[in-house]
């Protein structure tokens, strides 16, 4: 975190460009590698956890920021930008690999302000403010009643440290206290129910802002979930929670087969893949847990790469409505390879790792109940519908008669052919789970 301290102070005193926050980055990586041992799995310092989930969360968290503020130079702002960006790292990776409860709230909370001026400086519309208040609000809501367990549990246990042996072996809080954690990192997932908010702060933010909250925020909720399994009564979640769960996994997934909006659809997308993190998590064995975590580290990768593609098309078409984007492939073939190829790297085609992550996912099910079979099933069919529709639509369709003159340049293919061979070694790291 030093490291980070003085890397956010250089920045500030340097030219911002894309070389030297991509100094920065390698540099940050270079020093957790080596600072914290990464791979002989005992950390250095015992405020840093060093495992596996710490390791690919900061992995994606890295590739992320990268190709986004490669996407971001269009706006020219570069001090701001580097702040900004600086600060988005240093939240992100605290709550990757803090080993503090207390710390891991406070990370938690603060990754909202980047994202938070991201909206209001550079969002799209009038109706960013609103959208960044929905944000604030839902997040605050769900997440105060948070710090009452979190003094309740150091209360009980002397330390707010995770890794501590009364920690690790005690028996869980109450219902209501699972319930609060539960929700306090659910609203950030999101969970159906609790994710209104995240449709509208997509549609308002920017591109490289909506690459941002679909490839690192949303992940902030499931590694808290993670980091605070110990503390959740896992029966009585499973029994009062599976059912909503599996009901509105569909019901999300239904929803996008109904969307116009390109960017919406993907917002949505996002909500139904996050949707099988909570009952991976109720799950609760080895395999599901290797299963969050996949899914985690490539929706991280694809999303992304899907909100990239909304940006480029729209700077093609100057809409995002699906039935305006026609005969893509006769204006961009290279555009149209990239559509395609995100099209199977969402849906875990088998050439692609995530389907590992898939696999893993119908194998979890199994110890659930016989019912997640056949929504997964039905969950895999409607995904496939959904996608089917938007990449058919358009890039295969014919081009009409109201395609407007377009504006591609090479500042719009360079950060997509940079994530997309990026991609290719990210991804394979799977062998290493």
């Amino acid at each position: 975190m030093s490291f980070l301290l003085v890397a956010l102070f250089l920045s500030l005193l340097s030219v911002p460009s894309v070389f030297s926050f991509s100094f920065i980055l390698l540099g940050f990586w270079l020093y957790y590698q080596f600072d914290c041992c990464m791979y002989m799995n005992s950390p250095m310092e015992f405020s840093l956890m060093s495992d596996e989930l710490s390791l690919f969360m900061t992995y994606m968290m890295t590739f992320v920021l990268f190709i986004s503020f490669v996407y971001s130079l269009y706006l020219k702002a570069g001090l701001k930008l580097t702040v900004v960006f600086m600060s988005m790292l240093i939240f992100c990776f605290g709550v990757f690999t803090t080993n503090n409860l207390f710390m891991l709230y406070f990370y938690y909370e603060s990754s909202l302000l980047p994202i938070l001026y991201i909206i209001i400086k550079w969002g799209s519309y009038p109706e960013r403010s609103l959208s960044a208040l929905m944000l604030l609000i839902y997040t605050s809501i769900f997440t105060f009643p948070f710090i009452l367990v979190m003094f309740t549990t150091y209360s009980i246990y002397g330390t707010f440290l995770f890794s501590n042996n009364f920690t690790c072996c005690s028996a869980p809080m109450g219902a209501l206290a699972s319930f609060i954690v539960f929700c306090t990192f659910a609203v950030k997932l999101p969970v159906y129910g609790l994710h209104f908010w995240l449709p509208m702060a997509h549609v308002e933010a920017p591109t490289f802002g909506s690459m941002i909250l679909a490839g690192v925020l949303l992940k902030l909720g499931g590694v808290g979930l993670i980091r605070c399994i110990n503390y959740v009564d896992m029966v009585f979640m499973k029994s009062s929670m599976l059912s909503y769960l599996l009901v509105f996994m569909l019901y999300v997934t239904v929803v996008c087969t109904f969307q116009s909006d390109f960017k919406r659809l993907v917002a949505y997308s996002s909500v139904s893949h996050m949707m099988a993190i909570p009952l991976l998590y109720l799950a609760n064995t080895a395999i599901s847990m290797k299963s969050i975590l996949m899914l985690m580290l490539f929706h991280g990768l694809s999303s992304p790469i899907l909100f990239m593609l909304v940006g480029v098309v729209y700077s093609l078409y100057s809409t995002r409505q699906l039935i305006m984007i026609r005969g893509l492939v006769l204006l961009s073939p290279l555009t149209s390879l990239l559509m395609v190829l995100a099209f199977f790297f969402t849906m875990s085609a088998p050439p692609f790792p995530s389907f590992v992550s898939e696999v893993y996912f119908l194998v979890s099910c199994f110890s659930l109940s016989n019912v997640v079979i056949v929504v997964f099933i039905l969950f895999t069919f409607l995904s496939m519908i959904y996608n089917l529709n938007w990449l058919t639509a358009m890039v295969f369709s014919s081009a009409s008669c109201s395609t407007l003159a377009f504006n591609l340049t090479y500042m719009n293919f360079f950060p997509m052919m940079v994530s997309f061979l990026l991609c290719v070694p990210i991804s394979l790291i799977v062998v290493l789970m």
